[in-house]
This record gives structure tokens, sequence and C-alpha cells, in this order.
């Protein structure tokens, strides 16, 4: 597969719920170096026109007409058995990280299965130990994991609600400036739900911490 350092974001279209809305204006906006289609993200890409980069999967779930389109079209497709260690979004997540992106944008990473849902979380993981910015995108949530003190600019929140979680087991020192909710120096345990709901109250939110890792959920109903 070739690459060049032009080549610096990549998305990711699997297998749970797709807007046609947001991967239009996801796809019309971002300009994505290369775009990884996994099994049933391929139904999304066609309803849209889209033709990805790489088409990956088991392909349990996408007609085999759609596939049979897109190999007609060229696109390079790999095959896994059905029965294997990695889901199709862990396998296209290990194939984007392998090309050392700047931005990996996963779209069709959440949906009815909440199983599918807290595993490509999860995932997250293996791009933050990469220092490559990962996010999880749906119509109401943009989710990714932070391992450093960051910054949110109000006028680019995906959503009005802003909620941190510990995703590894305790965090601590934990510092908000700029949040309806401020918080000064504590400690967040997994099975806590303090930071669920946050709001911006100025046009820059300040999230500082010493130790753990964070699950950053933007939101809006």
């Amino acid at each position: 597969m070739k690459w060049s350092n032009q080549n610096k974001r990549i998305l990711i279209l699997t297998g749970g719920y797709v807007s046609d809305r947001l991967l239009k204006a996801l796809t019309g906006k971002e300009q994505y170096s290369f775009i990884i289609a996994a099994d049933k993200g391929l139904s999304a890409a066609k309803r849209i026109g889209l033709v990805p980069d790489y088409i990956i999967g088991d392909f349990d779930s996408v007609p085999s007409d759609v596939l049979s389109e897109y190999k007609e079209k060229g696109v390079p497709v790999e095959t896994f058995p059905s029965m294997k260690d990695k889901t199709d979004t862990h396998i296209a997540l290990d194939m984007a990280i392998g090309l050392e992106p700047l931005f990996i944008d996963i779209v069709g990473a959440t949906g009815s299965r909440m199983d599918h849902a807290i595993s490509n979380i999860e995932l997250l993981i293996n791009a933050l130990k990469r220092n490559i910015k990962a996010r999880i995108l749906d119509e109401n949530n943009c989710i990714y994991l932070k391992d450093k003190s960051f910054s949110i600019k109000k006028s680019r929140q995906y959503g009005n609600f802003i909620s941190l979680l510990p995703f590894s087991n305790r965090v601590t020192g934990l510092k908000l400036v700029g949040f309806k909710y401020p918080l000064n120096g504590i400690t967040l345990d997994k099975g806590i739900s303090l930071g669920i709901s946050n709001e911006l109250i100025a046009d820059e939110g300040i999230v500082e911490f010493d130790e753990g890792i964070l699950t950053v959920i933007e939101s809006r109903d």
C-alpha cells in the first residue's frame, strides 16, 4: 500500500449506524487522504456514492452485489475469515495506525450493539499509544481519549455537553477551568459519575490532570 507524508488523515467506515448526513458532511469538509471501509461500512459508502481506497472484512454483513461492484471498480479488497481474533473495526484500525497518520476518524462504531460500541471505544487506546489522534463520530457524539492535559474551544465543540470519564482505573489531579462545574485537583475513579454532562461557560475550557487516561465525550441531544 502506497503512502506518503501528504497522507495525514484517515477515515474508517465500519458496521454500526452511519448517518448519511454526517458522512456527507465529513467527506465534504475533511480532506481524507485514505478511506477504509470495513465490511458493512461499505454499504454506507455505497449510499452516498463514496469510493473507499481499501475494503476489509469477513463480509458477513455487506450485500455481495455491493462488494462485487467495488471490486469491479478496482478497489483493493482484503478478506478475513469470520472466525478470527479481531473484529473488522479492529483490523481496520490496525491498518490505519500502521500507515502512521496524524488523525483517524471512525464512523459506524456506535449503534444498537453495545458490545461493539464499548469495544470500539476501548480500541482507541491503540491509537493513543502511537500519539495518533483518533475519534469515534456519530450524529450525537464525538468520543476520544486523552492521556495529558488539553483544552476545548467552545467554537469547535461537537455538542453542548462534555463528559469526562476515567478510561484508566484512576485519573488524579483533575482540574477544570472554564466549565459550568469546575473541579480543583480531584481524583476520578471508575464507578463515579461526577464527570458527566458538564458545559463550557468560557470560550475555552482547560482540562488538566496529573496521571491517568480520560475518555472524553462531546455530545448533543
